[in-house]
């Protein structure tokens, strides 16, 4: 997994805002996330995490903080029998997708809602 310097968080907002993250990186596996939250604990250094930055403004500071982007494995979508399992980095679109090709309900409420499951804190 690669750790990037002042990564633009501009690259990552839906307006385009957003000045130079400290770093940046996209864990792919568990243990890519691992690695990047020990990486910023050495550092002392803050984490946050950004979904598809729909609803997201960012400093055009900056932030002083090492920045993820689930990916991977981390962003899955599985159906097993009539449970939804979905990675932090999933987006709303494929697990809403997932869910009602496998007859699941109680999602439609996410199909005009942007973004993705969830999010992991560090």
């Amino acid at each position: 997994m690669k750790v990037e310097p002042e990564y633009l968080l501009s690259r990552l907002t839906t307006i385009g805002t957003g000045g130079p993250a400290r770093a940046f990186a996209r864990p792919e596996s568990l243990s890519d996330l691992e690695t990047a939250l020990a990486w910023a604990a050495e550092r002392k250094l803050a984490v946050r995490t950004v979904g598809l930055g729909s609803n997201l403004l960012a400093a055009d500071d900056g932030v002083d903080a090492l920045v993820l982007r689930l990916a991977g494995d981390l962003a899955d979508v599985e159906i097993d029998g009539r449970l939804l399992r979905a990675g932090g980095g999933a987006t709303n679109a494929v697990c809403l997708h997932r869910s009602r090709d496998a007859g699941l309900g109680g999602l439609e409420f996410a199909c005009a809602i942007p973004g993705t499951a969830g999010v992991v804190c560090g």
